[in-house]
């Protein structure tokens, strides 16, 4: 049988094939271009589906799952290795629903990349590949419903946080001050994923996703200023795409939330506890809480909407990344 990590770096390569032809469709403007990058885009998804697939079976035989019932036992998402294939395969699938929707492909290469990003980490950081027993802490028929529908939260941000770099791309007011909000952020978001797993060395990880994100701000000054930005939708399109992408997001997070107390009840006792994790995802949920309230019942528009997107999903950064692997505490096994 093929083994899943074979399946999942397959898709890996789908996606990347995916994101040169959403590229070349930006440039070019060709049909085949088109057809061939929401293709690979959907066959990544397809053998990574399936890839989940093969890790249940995997995870069911390592822990000996003799119960149907037991469900939770051969859940394809328990470490930061599985989750981060499940981030990324999330974050594909809901960008090629809002593909489908609004009828525009120029999206793909600001999506793909995330998703793409999340999932090669699991290599640059080292993660376990292995299917692996489940610790006593994640025996629980809670664990799917938690992770999936949290995880599909931190997808959707991913989808808003690239409709937000594209956005700076259409304005043609974007100015030097703009340039460097989202040097800083990015930044950040870079920092966050280097130095969670390398912490020897501060400053070299602080001048490496530096130099990062600087060659991410040129490539996107250089697609504005080629004329990237003709084949994207409207200011205004853009502006409703960010913020359904966050409702949708906001929605599955509280949901994951809620379920996670449920658990953490039945797990430790209590309902909350302050763990770090815990905490964090609080804030990154009053941050997307603020960020609806703004759009919606204040009508906050144009670049501080875009300004706020992109905070949100540094928010969802540090609360998987930072939180899991700088900050110990109860949820530090999920590694």
């Amino acid at each position: 049988m093929i083994h899943s990590v074979t399946l999942f770096n397959a898709g890996m390569v789908a996606y990347f094939l995916a994101f040169l032809f959403y590229t070349i469709y930006a440039f070019s403007k060709s049909s085949w271009s088109s057809k061939l990058a929401t293709g690979f885009a959907w066959l990544g998804v397809i053998i990574q589906g399936a890839g989940f697939v093969v890790r249940g079976m995997e995870k069911a035989k390592v822990n000996m799952v003799s119960n149907w019932l037991d469900f939770y036992k051969y859940a394809p998402f328990t470490n930061m290795y599985e989750s981060l294939m499940l981030f990324g395969w999330m974050a594909v699938l809901i960008y090629l629903l809002f593909e489908w929707k609004y009828k525009n492909k120029a999206f793909g290469m600001f999506v793909i990349p995330l998703a793409l990003i999340g999932e090669l980490s699991t290599q640059i950081l080292g993660f376990n590949e292995q299917a692996q027993p489940l610790v006593p802490a994640l025996q629980s028929n809670w664990l799917l419903f938690h992770v999936v529908t949290t995880f599909v939260g931190y997808a959707a941000a991913a989808v808003s946080a690239g409709v937000a770099y594209a956005y700076f791309i259409k304005r043609e007011d974007t100015s030097t001050k703009d340039w460097v909000v989202i040097f800083v952020t990015t930044w950040f978001i870079f920092f966050f994923i280097i130095y969670s797993a390398f912490r020897d060395n501060v400053f070299l990880y602080l001048v490496i996703s530096a130099v990062a994100a600087a060659l991410f701000c040129v490539v996107l000054y250089i697609m504005r200023k080629i004329g990237v930005a003709k084949i994207l939708p409207s200011i205004d399109a853009m502006e409703q795409i960010m913020y359904q992408s966050v409702a949708v997001g906001f929605v599955f997070l509280t949901i994951g939330i809620i379920l996670g107390a449920v658990w953490a009840k039945y797990a430790w006792g209590g309902y909350w506890s302050w763990d770090p994790k815990e905490t964090w995802s609080l804030i990154t949920w009053l941050v997307y809480a603020a960020y609806l309230h703004a759009r919606y019942i204040k009508g906050l528009r144009g670049k501080p909407l875009a300004y706020f997107t992109i905070v949100g999903f540094l928010s969802v950064i540090f609360t998987y990344y930072g939180v899991n692997l700088i900050i110990p505490g109860l949820h530090s096994y999920a590694q």
